[in-house]
């Protein structure tokens, strides 16, 4: 791969290898009628008039693109979807209507375990179909990394096969998928309590999912009233970090249970959700380096409060936001309306998203030292957006904006 970006009308990135909290989310970096040189899969050479040689060293030309109309920013990055994953929920969305809550539908046996069901009758072969179609919309939308979670299984069968078909997947797409598993996710059918079955998950589950897939995988669990309680969230943490996963959480979602200072005091990469965070737990994560990860499409989608974007970057947390994809709480997997929302709903600035999208958001899955800006030496995920500016993409959400998606697994440039 040898692609030679000629005078991008404006290309703008945050910078460094490090995640960027509080007023330093806005500070971005813009240039104009800037080249852009990438070889091998990686950012070679970023200024004006680059000229590389005509012939790399394994005779390969130069796809030469002229970028005169064309904005640049890093590719975006999900650091929290729930792919993959089968069925659909509908009828819930209308119960919803009608005043039931999520807690309710869930105890009556609806919610994640209706997609349980659907997901333990799937073979591999058919979640990974109806999941490919999810991942190359949002590559269409400038998606070059997502995180995909296990969690809809709840048996060690079901939890692993939900893995390796993002293992799968990844061999196909031209994205990289951060895989997570999420068994402590809503109390499996065969067990009658939580601890009976976080007992199940810290003795069985954690240590086979470890065994097959490694410590690049990240533990994830559903910290939550009615759900998992902090005593059970922090035997699974530090279980899962004993044995070498990355771990970050679901917290402070509905209730405010203390999950985000849990995350926090344990070296979480990232607290999810945090609609119902307080201050406690906002200052626990400005005191640290776990991201507190917005998800403002699922405050959407089922009309809830949004989470204090503004109050966790002025008191210097570092914030990422992401889809929450899922077939339940949020269906919307368009990066370019969760940004709308970052801004609408969150008073994000328009720097502060991009840094969210981008930079934080590969913080969140710790890849950051590879992925999130346009710098030299890093992964080349890059988006040519077809606006007049970088800002423009919060501001214009439902409309056909990308021009080409730049990716290290394809031979070339994508969707134009």
């Amino acid at each position: 791969m040898r692609i030679l970006l000629k005078k991008i009308k404006q290309l703008a990135t945050p910078t460094g290898s490090m995640l960027k909290k509080g007023k330093d989310m806005s500070q971005i970096t813009v240039m104009k009628d800037v080249d852009v040189y990438i070889e091998n899969g990686r950012f070679k050479e970023i200024g004006h008039g680059i000229k590389p040689d005509i012939q790399g060293e394994n005779g390969e030309n130069i796809e030469e693109i002229d970028c005169s109309d064309l904005v640049a920013t890093p590719g975006i990055i999900d650091p929290h979807t729930h792919i993959p994953f089968a069925g659909e929920r509908h009828r819930e969305f209308y119960l919803r209507q009608k005043g039931k809550s999520y807690i309710e539908i869930l105890k009556e046996g609806g919610g994640i375990i209706n997609t349980t069901k659907a997901v333990r009758a799937a073979s591999e072969d058919q979640l990974i179909r109806q999941n490919l179609e999810y991942a190359m919309e949002m590559f269409s939308k400038g998606v070059v990394v997502f995180e995909g979670k296990s969690g809809y299984g709840l048996d060690i069968e079901s939890e692993i096969k939900q893995i390796r078909v993002l293992c799968e997947m990844e061999k196909l797409l031209p994205q990289k998928i951060v895989k997570t598993f999420l068994g402590p996710h809503a109390l499996a059918p065969e067990f009658d309590t939580y601890d009976s079955y976080m007992e199940f998950i810290v003795e069985n589950m954690l240590p086979l999912v470890y065994e097959e897939f490694g410590g690049d995988i990240f533990a994830d669990i559903f910290c939550e009233k009615g759900v998992f309680d902090i005593r059970q969230s922090e035997k699974y943490l530090e279980k899962a970090f004993e044995l070498g996963f990355k771990i970050k959480m679901h917290a402070d979602e509905i209730e405010y249970t203390g999950g985000s200072v849990l995350a926090a005091s344990h070296g979480a990469k990232s607290a999810d959700h945090l609609i119902a965070i307080e201050t406690e737990g906002i200052n626990a994560l400005a005191e640290s380096d776990t991201v507190a990860v917005m998800l403002p499409g699922t405050s959407f989608f089922l009309g809830k409060p949004f989470a204090p974007a503004r109050r966790l970057i002025d008191s210097g947390a570092a914030v990422a936001v992401a889809s929450d994809f899922n077939p339940g709480s949020c269906t919307f997997n368009d990066p370019h309306f969760i940004a709308h929302l970052a801004s609408s709903q969150l008073k994000m600035s328009p720097e502060e998203i991009l840094t969210a999208q981008t930079l934080n958001a590969a913080a969140a899955l710790d890849i950051s030292d590879e992925w999130g800006s346009i710098e030299v030496g890093k992964k080349c995920g890059l988006v040519l957006w077809n606006i007049s500016d970088y800002r423009f993409v919060p501001y214009f959400p439902g409309h056909s904006i990308v021009h080409t998606v730049i990716s290290p697994y394809i031979d070339g440039c994508h969707v134009e």
